[in-house]
């Protein structure tokens, strides 16, 4: 039996993983200290250090930098997720925290999200706990537990309460404890995690210098998931390609650390066999720091060699610039090399 319904807040914490390999998962996101982070198996997150992280309906998406302090005897990786997905980011690590009536249940639901950010449902029964985990049982009539399941955590009269590491059979699943991920993670966050906070608006990650004459241009937000996470929105701030599906909204977000006098963008795009480009696009500005109020700055087109650059324009003072691409030249995955402001 499989239901579609509305999520609790706990479980709409739900996330799907698609690793640099191209391989899928899911985990599970909590906010601490102005950051998101995702809690996922550390064969699902990889041997690259991003992975792309997508939200339950209506799905968001952004990039994660991955860090697997463990040690190599648990399957565990912690997630720091960047651009647009700390207002969904509500949960806590406490969350995880073991309660009465979770250790004493017998039944649970086993949360997923399709491909379209649907969450689904199956009821799971409990069985052989021990120290470190248990294992959970499918009714019988539901889908299959194995492929694919690894991260996705179990839930309890709301609350989760253990995360799928592995399955030898269909029905049935290899649980990791909660309290054991609460305990580790906490640990690491409390002793060493400040240092993978996400960079504060004054730190130099994501900023733009490939040219000694460009603004330090930061990425904010995407509104389209790359199509692997080697290919992630940062890099068109940094060192390699933007690579993402054509969608009806195709909006990026830039920022600097404070209001800067900007009188020139340049968009480049390079593209091979079965890839396009952007073509026309509106430039878009705003001082506020909710990012609330944007004013149009100009429009234009993308030239079919791939460069669309605005010119020289009067300067004025950004805080954030914003992108929208409303089409593009062809079919195929679109491409953003590079996007530099002076």
């Amino acid at each position: 039996m499989l239901w579609i319904l509305y999520p609790s807040l706990g479980l709409s914490q739900t996330v799907s993983i698609q690793n640099g390999l191209g391989e899928y998962g899911f985990g599970w996101m909590f906010g601490r200290n102005g950051a998101c982070y995702v809690v996922m198996p550390k064969h699902v997150a990889g041997p690259f250090p991003r992975v792309t992280v997508s939200t339950s309906a209506p799905v968001e998406s952004a990039s994660a930098t991955v860090v697997a302090p463990f040690w190599n005897g648990i399957d565990l990786a912690l997630g720091i997720a960047r651009g647009g997905l700390l207002d969904r980011c509500t949960s806590t690590l406490d969350d995880l925290e073991e309660t009465g009536a979770g250790l004493n249940a017998m039944h649970g639901e086993l949360v997923r999200l399709s491909p379209s950010g649907e969450m689904t449902r199956n009821r799971i029964r409990f069985a052989d706990r021990d120290y470190l985990s248990f294992t959970g049982y499918l009714d019988s009539g539901q889908a299959s537990i194995a492929q694919g399941t690894s991260g996705a955590f179990v839930f309890a009269d709301g609350r989760p309460i253990g995360m799928a590491i592995t399955s030898d059979d269909p029905a049935r699943g290899l649980f990791m404890r909660s309290g054991e991920i609460l305990i580790h993670v906490h640990r690491f966050l409390d002793e060493q995690g400040g240092a993978y906070l996400p960079a504060p608006p004054s730190a130099e990650e994501g900023e733009n210098h490939s040219n000694g004459n460009a603004l330090p241009l930061r990425f904010i937000e995407a509104s389209v998931p790359a199509i692997n996470p080697q290919f992630a929105p940062e890099n068109m701030v940094e060192e390699g390609r933007f690579i993402f599906g054509t969608q009806r909204v195709m909006r990026f977000v830039f920022g600097f650390d404070e209001p800067t006098a900007v009188s020139r963008i340049v968009m480049q795009s390079t593209t091979t066999e079965n890839q396009t480009k952007p073509k026309d696009v509106i430039l878009r500005w705003s001082v506020d720091s909710k990012r609330e109020h944007f004013r149009e700055l100009q429009r234009g087109e993308m030239g079919p060699d791939g460069v669309f650059d605005s010119g020289q324009m009067a300067g004025r003072n950004i805080r954030y610039l914003e992108i929208i691409a409303l089409n593009t030249w062809g079919d195929g995955d679109v491409v953003i090399d590079q996007v530099t402001a002076y």
